[in-house]
């Protein structure tokens, strides 16, 4: 363990059990198609891997928005911007 995290970042990022519960499963109508099917959706806010997910983000964020920029439309403004360009 201490070749790759130290204690304290382990402790950090590790959950305990009272901190977890099982992911909910629910569903949203599509009220916009035929027959009106659901669609379902998992929230899973105190999953047991939030806290490495949280992380991993914050780390990799700035990588993606860096490599994304070129590709990715981050408001109307912009992508009106990029028609008229």
């Amino acid at each position: 363990l201490t070749k790759w995290i130290a204690q304290k970042q382990h402790e950090q990022l590790s959950s305990k059990s009272n901190e977890v519960e099982l992911a909910h499963l629910y569903y949203l109508p599509k009220a916009h198609k035929p027959g009106t099917p659901l669609c379902p959706i998992i929230s899973d806010l105190k999953h047991s891997t939030i806290k490495i997910s949280k992380f991993l983000d914050e780390l990799l964020r700035p990588l993606f928005n860096k490599m994304a920029s070129n590709t990715s439309v981050t408001s109307g403004t912009e992508f009106i911007e990029q028609l008229h360009q």
